[in-house]
């Protein structure tokens, strides 16, 4: 009887990186079209002026990335400029060669955007590959990532998306490879990466140092008792010395859960399926002003899902907790689901408590959401993920067209 051929580890290797990169060069190119199928495109309202979906800043984005003045100090993305303009400017000097100057700007941002996201996507799937989840499995999970609701910010030419690809690569990165100094060197340059891009992300990355190096309880209380009061006391120190983060705080401070603590749980709702299925928009209007957004004049509210979007709702929030539940009963992927739990719980408090639109702000852990479900739901039967993802993905269709028809009625 012959027995069958042998596949070399190297061969297996080298499809599942075949496999990521395909993933990942759909993903760019997804994010890139999707940002102008949602108008960033020259003359449109959303490259006029700022505020136009979700309050976010694409406009100036765009400006800071691709102009010849000198950008500003900005301390809540303390390095962006000089991590990322030189790509974009990099970008619109190439095509600037065969396009306008407003169309190479416009088209040199979402591409930059489109590509570091897509990296992340693509990294996020090779570690799904890594932990044996099947193609057969990871195409329509992965189809389902890329039509989040919050692929809608995602995709903007803005720092959300490069902060999305940033965190889905620093969670992969050390799952992938069992070199202690490896991660440890990785793990420096993501936090300035991370915290270069947006401050608070370097949290995480820091966050994953400390969860991967020190095992013993005992050393992880005496570090945190050690490191806790010099942050804390480092931020008092920036908030009253620095005019412009004290400003910043304060404008966008909401102190939801200290002054109606039983919205916390509407926000920590939205914060779980929101950036997978969000509801239909609302739009508010004022003139010269009209903004695509969830929480126009009051916070948000759990009837908004009373729609065809609760029930692509439920069953996301269902293939949520299988995964999560699975995730943690295998000892192989435990600490990274714990890993996972514990930067969303973060993202939930800091929201909390501060920002002006959380769906907004969803990109910096819409990765984690899909982290514990490619982390869970290998476990679970094709047919059962087959069930779930199928009235999800027709939710998050009818989302996405909901909010570009939402951006049509805005005209200036």
């Amino acid at each position: 009887m012959a027995t069958a051929p042998r596949i070399s580890t190297t061969t297996v290797i080298g499809r599942k990186a075949l496999i990521a990169t395909a993933v990942a060069l759909v993903a760019a190119s997804w994010f890139v079209l999707l940002s102008g199928w949602l108008g960033v495109m020259p003359g449109a309202v959303t490259v006029k002026r700022q505020n136009v979906l979700f309050n976010s800043d694409t406009s100036s984005w765009i400006h800071l990335m691709t102009d010849n003045d000198r950008p500003e100090e900005d301390v809540i993305h303390p390095l962006q400029t000089y991590l990322w303009r030189p790509e974009c400017r990099g970008l619109y000097h190439l095509l600037h060669v065969f396009l306008p100057p407003e169309y190479a700007a416009i088209l040199a941002c979402r591409l930059f955007v489109g590509f570091v996201a897509g990296l992340g996507v693509g990294f996020m799937a090779l570690l799904a590959l890594h932990y044996g989840m099947e193609t057969t499995q990871l195409i329509p999970l992965f189809l389902m990532y890329l039509l989040f609701s919050s692929s809608s910010t995602t995709a903007l030419p803005e720092h959300f998306g490069i902060s999305n690809g940033l965190l889905s690569v620093t969670f992969a990165v050390p799952l992938l490879v069992t070199s202690n100094a490896v991660r440890t060197a990785f793990f420096a340059v993501m936090a300035i990466a991370c915290g270069g891009t947006t401050i608070t992300n370097a949290i995480f990355p820091l966050w994953s140092f400390y969860r991967y190096t020190f095992k013993p309880l005992r050393q992880r209380w005496a570090i945190v008792a050690a490191a806790a009061p010099l942050a804390l006391a480092a931020c008092i120190f920036v908030y009253f010395r620095s005019s412009k983060v004290h400003w910043f705080v304060n404008f966008y401070l909401n102190l939801v859960v200290l002054r109606h603590p039983w919205r916390a749980v509407t926000y920590t709702i939205y914060a779980l399926i929101a950036p997978a299925i969000g509801p239909t928009p609302l739009i508010w209007r004022h003139p010269g002003m009209d903004m695509v957004c969830y929480e126009p004049y009051e916070p948000l509210r759990l009837s908004y899902y009373f729609g065809i979007q609760g029930i692509g709702a439920i069953a996301w929030a269902t293939l949520l907790l299988m995964s999560v539940y699975k995730g943690l009963q295998d000892a192989r992927t435990r600490q990274a689901i714990q890993l996972l739990l514990g930067w969303i719980l973060f993202n939930i408090v800091l929201h909390n408590v501060w920002g002006v639109e959380l769906f907004l702000y969803a990109p910096h852990w819409s990765w984690a959401l899909m982290g514990l479900v490619i982390l869970g739901a290998r476990h679970l039967r094709r047919s059962v993920t087959g069930s779930l993802v199928v009235p999800i993905m027709v939710c998050q269709i009818y989302t996405l067209l909901a909010i570009k028809g939402a951006l049509q009625t805005i005209v200036q």
